[in-house]
């Protein structure tokens, strides 16, 4: 029996109360399958600093230990 059938039998087992449950415990991870996605994090990350500083990283004071 593969997965998707063991899967089907044992919900078929269960009290109808639970299968909501199960159903948002499934679009759980689904969507967090979209949201892991290495880019969609990159996207959400913001950076606090000047607009220049890119350009100008060298002119601030820096220490490498304060990594925040």
């Amino acid at each position: 029996m593969i997965t998707m059938e063991k899967v089907i039998a044992e919900m078929e087992k269960l009290p109808m109360p639970y299968l909501e449950e199960i159903y948002n415990i499934i679009k759980g991870f689904k969507k967090d399958d979209v949201e892991d996605n290495l880019m969609a994090r990159l996207r959400k990350i913001k950076i606090s600093a000047p607009p220049d500083f890119s350009i100008k990283a060298d002119l601030y004071n820096i220490e490498e230990d304060s990594v925040a």
